[in-house]
């Protein structure tokens, strides 16, 4: 694993030079006039067919290379479904609510957003012994693996429950809101006319309309 300190370095850059590219991606949505567009925000390795999957790492597969730090380059509700996975806790919190303010800006009226991040409650439930968390470092002790889960060796830069992710969600402007965690667990489930989700152990799941 690349230790966080050169990451943040390179991204450091990259939301310097991807600037050009968000200026050309927003041109070029705005031409197409496309109101029923998928997207994929910071798809890391797992790239999902039918998205239009976003990621500031080039060495992955990806289909726009952006910043999530920036304003999307998705016009007005074009974004009929929105989804980010284990991303917003590698952001800010500032960052991450002008994310959440930049999703409910592109999505349509009848659009919808699945955001899954680490679960705080998780956190307790490591440190309890009644779940293990043995990446990335090794620790014999509940508590190293409760510590190792909520930091991930500085990768992480928030911690999210349901109550801070909510609250999130309605300063984003964010007015249908759903914690659906429980309900659906994290099982893949339909979202307009693709399956998405099959979150890990431990995710916290939101669905927002705006």
């Amino acid at each position: 694993m690349v230790p966080q300190h050169i990451k943040d370095a390179l991204f450091a850059v990259n939301r310097l030079a991807v600037a050009p590219n968000h200026w050309l991606w927003r041109q070029r949505f705005k031409l197409r006039n496309d109101r029923e567009l998928y997207v994929h925000l910071g798809c890391g390795r797992n790239y999902v067919p039918g998205m239009i999957n976003c990621d500031g790492n080039l060495f992955q597969k990806i289909d726009l290379w952006i910043d999530l730090r920036r304003p999307l380059p998705f016009p007005d509700g074009s974004v009929k479904v929105a989804y980010t996975s284990h991303t917003l806790e590698h952001l800010f919190p500032e960052d991450a609510l002008q994310v959440l303010r930049e999703i409910r800006r592109v999505l349509r009226d009848d659009g919808i957003a699945r955001v899954a991040v680490p679960d705080l409650t998780h956190f307790f439930r490591i440190a309890r012994g009644e779940a293990i968390s043995p990446w990335p470092r090794h620790f014999d002790a509940p508590a190293g693996q409760a510590v190792n889960y909520l930091f991930c060796d500085g990768q992480h830069k928030y911690a999210y429950n349901s109550d801070i992710l909510r609250d999130f969600a309605k300063q984003a402007g964010f007015t249908g809101i759903e914690d659906v965690s429980g309900q659906f667990g994290l099982a893949p489930r339909p979202y307009g006319n693709l399956m998405l989700g099959g979150e890990e152990e431990g995710s916290l799941v939101f669905e927002l309309r705006r």
